[in-house]
């Protein structure tokens, strides 16, 4: 089945555990709850050396990560894009957390990963 196929209920349904999985891994500096659902090109892309790193400054800068808003998705074939809205514990600014969820050998895998 093609992405675009795919109603913004059921990619919402596939992407929400994944982010979930992937803040509550920030929440808990937890490289393997964090990268669960990653494709491989993305853990070789984010070490946990670097995620750490990461955390660090994101919980100085930021605090912990809280709620988050879901603000649109984009489809392709072969993937989908959600942006959210990422509240955290110590700041007013809105973060933007945006993930690409791919379809890859029948399965869905965390392709892309941001928080900016």
């Amino acid at each position: 089945m093609s992405c675009l196929e795919l109603t913004d209920a059921e990619i919402v349904k596939i992407a929400e555990p994944m982010m979930d999985d992937i803040m509550l891994g920030v929440s808990r500096r937890d490289y393997k709850h964090h990268s669960t659902n990653f494709s491989v090109v993305l853990k070789s892309r984010l070490t946990p050396e670097v995620f750490l790193a990461a955390c660090d400054q994101r919980e100085t800068d930021w605090g912990l990560p809280g709620d988050r808003e879901l603000r649109c998705l984009f489809r392709k074939h072969k993937s989908f894009t959600l942006v959210w809205v990422q509240h955290y514990t110590r700041t007013d600014e809105q973060v933007v957390a945006m993930t690409t969820i791919a379809l890859k050998g029948g399965r869905y895998f965390v392709d892309d990963f941001l928080l900016h």
